[in-house]
């Protein structure tokens, strides 16, 4: 079966073969914001590229001196025992919010580092198989063949505004996101408007891409699973000129991507090139661009049944090696973000930093899901929409750091003023319908168009102005105050929202001693509003600005050997939406979430490195019609919890083995709380090896996804469920050149 007539009418997929330095990353005509920072990136992407020769032609340089370093290296097992950051799985600093570049411990909120050494461990590919590592995170509506929905904290994240790339540049979640030219994956959980302006309080997830550090990286590798996945990565680092003064980092991966699902097959690429440029004392750059492509076939969900008496009988599991959707169903998506930063010290007390940048993406897609299943032969309906999407954003920021003396008072001081505008074009959809067999699906031909609809074209610009003051009052007590004041609009027609808040954050840190400190913290947030499911009447139309608040106390200790522990209870009060009696989704009552996390991270012996992780939360509906007041929202479970350790073998130092459980409680599948998902443990395990083939350090690692091959729904939300992952098996191997 070939694909659908005009499936690929978004031009952008023919890029492939041109990549994106063939064209500026998108263009407009006027002099908004779009086309500023268009030219900013355009630029930026000129120089990175432009610096490819020159570290070529320094390469031979470079490998010379390094192998005259490797001459002196020591064996096998030693350069082995350094394959981990001797910090095991913990990070030292984040990059996310108004906290970027501080220790973890000065930080008054819950943040969660996933670092570089954890990804590679777990061989993770997906957004969610990072962020599994953390509390109170799960997957909301799809399975993530396709891409990551994401919630924290029982908030649905907004996959327009609430991930950042690099701590500031606002990206697009709307396919799958790259992990191969990443450094680490960060979450600053709940409020975080004084930074970000309109985000949803479920928190921040910041994507930190790799960069040239001293020692040279020349890598390559192949990932492969026993269903046929293959992709080839490479990755180029050096540091170049008199004095070392640029760096470049390239990385690029690509290949075919097959599933557990028959049927569920495709292709991605990605590109990335990071540039560093030390002008001098006082001055320094950063460009970053990330080019991102993806096809595959997108199964499936089931749509659940009607309620009886206030209940829902879920139906019986499904087989999810069967593909249900028809093979023409394609997710087809490209992006592209770009982002320059300047960073320039007045004196020693001063820093300017200004960065600016885009992110644009385009696919289209063909959705589908079952419903109105008869329970005992299968048998139901299989509808869907074909559609085209293209979202772009623009973002500028402009930071002033300093510290001032008061008497014996230390003050850290952040001024800044960002913007943000998103644009979403019109959505143009072509509905269809079928039958199919959930339990026995048959392949289907193609499906005609049986109606049309359009979601309008949506524009929201976000601009704030805010302070911070960090007060250090003696070498235990410390004082953290800021505001924001916030300027929003969104258009969306017939719709138009205006709004303007100041919002305050505030903090007090307490220091027993240097490895051990207790916060309190109070923030009040902006988000823009929810944004109605296609199951609604009003599908896709953003709900007005609302305000949200947190209050959050914590404590957090590092151990000798760098184990960093935490514990945070917080509670978040926000805008409540939902879909009313009469199909259509309203914004009306409060969300009430309370919770309790823990978390481990860290080297706990010489041998053993751990990332553990528990959370429980307690979210309710207050002041809502349609009989849901003292509701649980849809999909937020009631527990979740994670551990993974890795061990390296004393008496064979290059051999590391792991194993890993991740669990998600009970959620319920709708607002009204009138079915449940069952609680879901999750097992995996693997190994690595470091040997040396021709000379060259070799990396296997292997490992085990859904070790035990459990049947269980990865999500719901929205009216739907979508089916988990059976087991996969994965393995690795990387040779640095």
């Amino acid at each position: 079966m070939t694909d659908a007539p005009h499936a690929d009418r978004i031009g952008v997929f023919s890029v492939p073969q041109r990549m994106f330095w063939a064209r500026p990353v998108f263009t407009h005509p006027d002099g908004s914001l779009f086309a500023m920072t268009s030219r900013l990136a355009a630029r930026a992407l000129s120089y990175a590229l432009a610096a490819i020769p020159l570290a070529v032609s320094t390469l031979a340089r470079a490998d010379a001196t390094s192998g005259a370093q490797a001459a002196a290296t020591v064996d096998l097992d030693e350069t082995t025992v350094t394959a981990r950051s001797q910090r095991g799985f913990a990070a030292g600093t984040a990059e996310v919010g108004s906290f970027r570049g501080q220790s973890l411990r000065d930080i008054p909120a819950t943040v969660n580092v996933i670092t570089r050494e954890a990804l590679d461990a777990q061989q993770d590919r997906t957004l969610y198989d990072a962020l599994r590592n953390t509390a109170g995170v799960t997957r909301q509506q799809l399975s993530g063949e396709t891409f990551d929905n994401i919630a924290i904290r029982g908030v649905t994240m907004e996959n327009r505004t609430n991930f950042r790339f690099n701590g500031s540049m606002p990206f697009f979640n709307l396919m799958a996101i790259p992990l191969e030219d990443k450094e680490r994956v960060e979450v600053l959980k709940g409020v975080s408007a004084l930074y970000y302006g309109y985000t949803t309080p479920g928190g921040i997830v910041n994507l930190v891409t790799k960069r040239a550090g001293n020692t040279p990286v020349t890598s390559v590798g192949m990932s492969i699973d026993n269903n046929g996945t293959a992709i080839s990565s490479v990755d180029v680092a050096r540091r170049f000129g008199e004095d070392n003064q640029y760096g470049l980092r390239f990385n690029a991966a690509g290949g075919k991507l097959e599933s557990p699902t028959s049927g569920i097959d495709g292709d991605r690429q990605m590109a990335s090139v990071a540039f560093d440029w030390k002008v001098n004392s006082r001055l320094s750059l950063k460009a970053d661009v990330e080019y991102a492509r993806q096809v595959i076939t997108e199964q499936s969900v089931v749509t659940l049944p009607a309620a009886k008496n206030g209940v829902i009988s879920l139906p019986a599991m499904p087989d999810p090696t069967k593909r249900l959707s028809p093979d023409w169903a394609k997710f087809r998506a490209n992006s592209t973000t770009a982002m320059l930063r300047a960073d320039y010290a007045l004196n020693d007390d001063w820093l300017v930093t200004v960065e600016g940048g885009t992110s644009e993406l385009a696919r289209t897609r063909a959705f589908t899901e079952i419903g109105s299943v008869n329970a005992v032969t299968g048998k139901g309906t299989i509808s869907g929409n074909r559609q085209d999407g293209r979202w772009t954003t623009g973002h500028l920021r402009a930071d002033l750091n300093g510290t001032q003396m008061t008497g014996s008072i230390k003050h850290e001081l952040t001024f800044g003023v960002a913007r943000s505008e998103m644009r979403q074009a019109a959505v143009y959809s072509s509905r269809f319908t079928g039958t199919q067999n959930l339990y026995n699906p048959v392949d289907l031909g193609w499906l005609p168009t049986t109606g049309t609809s359009i979601t309008a074209a949506q524009r929201a610009v976000d601009t704030g102005v805010y302070a911070l003051d960090r007060v250090t009052l003696t070498q235990h007590w410390q004082v953290i105050a800021g505001l924001r004041y916030t300027s929003y609009t969104s258009v969306q027609a017939p719709n138009r929202y205006d709004a303007s808040k100041t919002t305050p954050l505030g903090a007090l840190i307490y220091k027993f001693t240097p490895t051990l400190s207790a916060y309190a913290s109070y923030a009040q947030g902006l988000e823009a509003g929810d944004r109605a499911p296609n199951t609604a009447a009003n599908a896709n139309v953003a709900m007005p600005p609302a305000v949200s608040n947190q209050k959050e106390v914590g404590v957090r200790y590092e151990t000798p050997l760098g184990t960093q522990l935490s514990a945070a209870l917080y509670e978040i009060d926000r805008a409540a939406s939902y879909t009313n009696a009469s199909n259509v989704y309203v914004q009306d009552g409060r969300q009430r979430i309370r919770g309790v996390e823990l978390n481990a991270q860290g080297r706990v012996t010489n041998d053993l490195s751990l990332l553990a992780s528990g959370g429980w939360i307690d979210a309710k509906f207050r002041g809502v019609g349609n009989g849901l007041d003292g509701k649980t929202p849809e999909n937020t479970p009631r527990a979740t919890a994670s551990l993974f350790a890795e061990y390296t073998l004393p008496m064979l130092r290059s051999v590391s083995l792991n194993a890993g459980a991740y669990y998600v409680g009970p959620r319920p599948v709708n607002d009204a709380d009138q079915a449940w998902l069952g609680g879901t443990t999750l097992f995996g395990a693997g190994a690595r090896y470091v040997t040396r083939l021709a000379g060259k350090r070799t990396t296997w690692q292997f490992n085990v996804d859904n070790l035990t091959d459990k049947r269980y729904w990865a999500a719901a939300g929205n009216n739907r469920l979508a089916m988990g992952a059976p087991r996969v098996f994965k393995l690795s191997m990387k040779i640095d050149l």
